[in-house]
């Protein structure tokens, strides 16, 4: 099994077990390097049972491919993911493409995390 693989199939099982986490992963041939973005922060830091299963990642991904590097990263990290080669837990995305227009890609998720980054997302209609 190569890294990419491996990384996939990973993904998607974390995925499952904690479906309430946005998930995106980018490959960088340039630097050989895994990156993977997991969503709320809150969820990233604060969640023990995903940081044992983040870990258990880690390690058999080093075991497996020494040669290659792995990053678990979050919002407001340096790094950054720029062309996902995978994307879990983000539902449908509305992509508009038109010719000198750039690349929009929005869900009601961005938008929410965006105006509320620490608060559950509760919907309630008024009457």
């Amino acid at each position: 099994m190569k890294a990419r693989e491996f990384i996939a199939e990973k993904l998607r099982k974390l995925h499952a077990e904690f479906p309430q986490i946005r998930i995106r992963y980018e490959y960088r041939f340039c630097t050989g390097s895994h990156i993977i973005e997991v969503k709320p922060l809150r969820f990233f830091e604060n969640d023990e049972a995903y940081g044992d299963e983040e870990e258990s990642i880690w390690d058999e991904f080093e075991a497996l491919f020494p040669q290659e590097h792995i990053l678990f990263i979050s919002e407001g990290f340096l790094t950054e993911i720029e062309h996902a080669d995978l994307e879990l837990g983000y539902g449908e995305r509305i992509h508009f493409d038109k010719a000198g227009v750039p690349d929009i890609k929005f869900t009601l998720d961005d938008y929410l995390e965006s105006i509320a980054p620490q608060h559950d997302k509760k919907y309630a209609l008024a009457a």
